[in-house]
């Protein structure tokens, strides 16, 4: 069934002229992509109502997941990476999507890549929180909004911090304001979330390896599609 998925999915991206190139996707990332078409394709066979927000996060993940912004990772594998890691630490639910949908903004964003390399500040954090506050409560978005704020406080309040980010990080952090001064780090300690923040940082921080074994993308789909069902959230 799988492998009749992913020739179903390679077979779409050609037909829509993709620009990413089939031949060159790892087993690995197009087992990923299958999974995702196979819990699609289930809902639509048993004719159960897939929520608009799952359909637009599959949707993001199809059309983007594959690219990377100057990292060693894509944004579904970093996704994927951060989501397990958040399980690993025992996180709540709301945590731990907000753990795997944290770079969404980069997703939204007309062209991410071109504003990194310009040094302009794609505020992806402030856009993904956004579009996530249309449908999930604050333990979810509040978090993505905060996450790099809380690379910035981490730089003042951690000496041994800035030096371990990736190279990416380095330099969105001084398009992004630079280290907290002291008066900055102590409002950022009395905003709700803060702590929250700060777990969402150290696993976006770690989840930048080129190999992982992670949970499935359908593990956390199935997550964000019960959070949806037990909260009751409609588009705001």
């Amino acid at each position: 069934m799988t492998n009749h998925i992913c020739k179903i999915y390679c077979w779409l991206l050609l037909r829509q002229k993709r620009t990413i190139s089939v031949i060159n996707l790892s087993h690995h990332w197009l087992m990923i992509y299958a999974a995702s078409w196979k819990c699609t394709l289930k809902l639509f066979m048993t004719n159960q109502a897939m929520h608009p927000a799952v359909k637009d996060i599959y949707s993001l993940f199809f059309e983007r997941g594959m690219l990377a912004y100057g990292e060693a990772v894509t944004q579904t594998a970093h996704a994927l990476q951060c989501g397990t890691l958040a399980v690993q630490d025992d996180a709540s639910t709301g945590l731990v999507i907000a753990a795997f949908l944290h770079d969404i903004g980069h997703m939204l964003h007309q062209d991410a890549a071109s504003a990194v390399e310009q040094a302009q500040d794609d505020t992806h954090q402030i856009l993904g929180a956004k579009w996530l506050a249309r449908w999930f409560g604050p333990e979810v978005h509040e978090p993505v909004r905060l996450h790099v704020q809380a690379k910035r406080y981490l730089c003042h309040v951690q000496p041994d911090y800035l030096p371990k980010l990736s190279s990416l990080s380095k330099f969105t952090l001084q398009i992004q304001g630079g280290p907290m001064t002291n008066d900055e780090a102590k409002v950022f300690e009395k905003v709700p979330f803060f702590e929250e923040s700060i777990r969402l940082r150290r696993w976006d921080d770690a989840g930048k390896l080129t190999a992982m074994n992670t949970l499935s993308i359908e593990h956390f789909m199935n997550l964000v599609e019960t959070y949806l069902r037990t909260h009751n959230w409609v588009l705001r």
